[in-house]
C-alpha cells in the first residue's frame, strides 16, 4: 500500500520564496479540477477562485498580507465563500433566506477551507510548493472592492503556488496526548507536561533554523495571535454587508 500522502503530509511546509519557473496554465488547471474532489458540504461547492494576474492588484494584496513576494512570484488565487452561484440557481426568496443564515455561511467557509488544503496537497504531490494567506482578511473590505466581488462572497484564503526557491526546516505538530481525547474533551494528568515538551521542541526548531532564526515560544505566538484578531474584527460585520447572516436583525 502507497504511503504517498502520509509522506507529503509530514514533509508539508508553507512555501514563501518561489524562483522564476512559471506554473502553467496546464499544471494550475489539474491542480485546481484534482482539488475539487474534495468533500463539500451538501454537494454546494460553495466557493469561488480568483487568479490574480494584475500587478496593481497583486501589490495591493501583497501589502494587505505583508508579504512581499505575494507581488511577483508564483501565481496567486483568492479563496472565496460563496453562495452567490447557488442563490441563483435556486432563485426563491425561502431559499436564498436559507443559503445565507449562519449554517449555510459556516458551509461555505468550511467548502473553502477543505478547497485550499486539497489544493496544498495535490500542489506538493506536483512537486511545487504553495503557501495559505489567512493574512488575506487583514483587510477584507479592500480585498472585496479589489476584486468587485458581488454579493454573498468573501475571501477566505489567499493561495500562492510555485516552484520553492528554498527548503523550509518542518514546523514541529503538538503530540497526540495534547489533542487527542476519546469520548469526551478530558485533559491527561500529563497534559501540562505534553504542552511543555512541545514548546521546547518548537523553540529548538525556531533557534536552529537557517532562515529567520529567533527565540519563540508557544506562549508568544498566541500573545501574537491578539494582533492578527485585532485587524479582523470587522469581519461579522462585512459578512453582513455581503448579504450573509440576515437572521442577526431578527
Amino acid at each position: 500500500m502507497s504511503e504517498l500522502v502520509i509522506d507529503n503530509l509530514k514533509s508539508h511546509r508553507s512555501y514563501r520564496n518561489f524562483t522564476g519557473q512559471p506554473v502553467t496554465d496546464e499544471t494550475l488547471a489539474k491542480i485546481v479540477s484534482t482539488a475539487q474532489h474534495a468533500p463539500t458540504s451538501q454537494y454546494l461547492q460553495a466557493y469561488s477562485l480568483i487568479e490574480v494576474t494584475d500587478p496593481v492588484i497583486r501589490q495591493a494584496i501583497a501589502k494587505i498580507t505583508t508579504r512581499a513576494t505575494v507581488a511577483t512570484q508564483g501565481r496567486l488565487l483568492v479563496v472565496l465563500a460563496d453562495q452567490h452561484r447557488n442563490v441563483q440557481l435556486a432563485a426563491t426568496p425561502i431559499a436564498k433566506r436559507a443559503l445565507t443564515e449562519l449554517d449555510r455561511f459556516m458551509g461555505s467557509v468550511e467548502d473553502a477551507t477543505l478547497m485550499t488544503e486539497a489544493m496544498v496537497m495535490v500542489t506538493e504531490s506536483l512537486g511545487l510548493g504553495s503557501v495559505v494567506l489567512g493574512s488575506i482578511n487583514n483587510d477584507t473590505q479592500a480585498v472585496i472592492d479589489l476584486l468587485k466581488l458581488p454579493a454573498l462572497t468573501l475571501p477566505v484564503f489567499g493561495f500562492q503556488i510555485g516552484y520553492p526557491a528554498t527548503q523550509p526546516e518542518i514546523k514541529p505538530r503538538l503530540g497526540l496526548d495534547a489533542m487527542l481525547f476519546k469520548n469526551q474533551y478530558a485533559e491527561p494528568s500529563d497534559y501540562q507536561t505534553e504542552l511543555t515538551k512541545f514548546d521546547t521542541r518548537l523553540h529548538d526548531y525556531y533557534q536552529q533554523r537557517g532562515d529567520n532564526a529567533r527565540d519563540e515560544h508557544l506562549a508568544d505566538m498566541t500573545r501574537e495571535a491578539l494582533g492578527t484578531a485585532a485587524k479582523r474584527r470587522d469581519f461579522l460585520k462585512i459578512a453582513r454587508r455581503q448579504g450573509f447572516l440576515p437572521e442577526i436583525d431578527d
